[in-house]
């Protein structure tokens, strides 16, 4: 009997497991663009999408919200794509908002499913049941995360160590702040990218912030996750969004990108697994 009883309470706790995100007519949780290119490089995307699974409607917020840096890094999927397809690399893309879930948080992070962005309230992710924020990791975070790791693994399986290079954008202006830079790079411990790519950059007389307006010493997920815990050489760029507004805007920063990356390719020791 104690043996029945312990098997229908484990039968609940799965089936709040369950709870289904996505329809059938939802789109996939990611997006894998120029999936066999022949760079030695992986790059990604964590905030390309404003998205919200049907299930979720709006999350309670005005269309407007969603053309906003709380839904989405303005530009980046389309950099990142563009950058992709220049450098013959291989690049993941998130398939919903960083408001249904951030996937460059760890879950139960306090910024993982936020109430509120920047002033704003999320009705749709205020008292949420266990079972809804689960069902939020499993079928985005961990699908997303996943499939970076699938697409890491091709590169491993052809060659040497691969690289990884993370695209996001920022505001100008946050919590009354202004943020003067043209873009950021942002890194930990490894240098083998970082440092020569801001060397690269000054090339183009901007304003690179070194670790901002974000910093790499604090909490960058995607990268730590899949770069630095594996040895491999990662970095994470942020673009001033404003930058980012319009194609021609885009097509600069591609080429601009391009030119400042395609070298670091030719580093001694960027292909090995290195822990700094």
């Amino acid at each position: 009997m104690i043996a029945v009883r312990r098997l229908i309470g484990y039968s609940r706790v799965m089936n709040r497991d369950l709870v289904k995100l996505l329809g059938d007519d939802d789109s996939a949780p990611f997006e894998v663009f120029n999936r066999d290119g022949g760079a030695h490089m992986l790059i990604v995307c964590d905030h390309a999408s404003r998205k919200v699974p049907a299930a979720l409607g709006t999350l309670g917020l005005g269309a407007e919200a969603f053309d906003l840096h709380i839904a989405h890094d303005i530009g980046a999927a389309e950099i990142a794509q563009g950058l992709a397809k220049r450098l013959d690399a291989p690049c993941v893309l998130a398939g919903y908002s960083r408001l249904v879930i951030d996937v460059n948080r760890p879950p139960g992070h306090p910024h993982s499913i936020i109430a509120e962005n920047d002033g704003i309230p999320i009705p749709g992710n205020q008292g949420l049941r266990a079972e809804d924020r689960r069902a939020r990791v499993r079928d985005l975070f961990e699908a997303y995360h996943d499939a970076v790791n699938r697409a890491l693994a091709r590169l491993w399986d052809r060659g040497p160590a691969p690289a990884l290079f993370s695209v996001h954008s920022f505001c100008p202006q946050f919590g009354g702040k202004a943020r003067p830079w043209d873009i950021g790079v942002l890194w930990n411990r490894d240098p083998r990218i970082a440092v020569p790519l801001m060397e690269n950059l000054e090339r183009f007389e901007l304003n690179v912030g070194d670790n901002e307006p974000y910093s790499g010493h604090d909490l960058a997920y995607t990268i730590d996750m899949h770069g630095a815990a594996a040895g491999i050489a990662n970095c994470a760029i942020e673009i001033n969004q404003d930058q980012a507004l319009t194609q021609a805007n885009i097509t600069r920063w591609i080429d601009i990108l391009s030119e400042s990356i395609e070298p670091i390719f030719d580093i001694p020791g960027l292909h090995r697994v290195e822990r700094f």
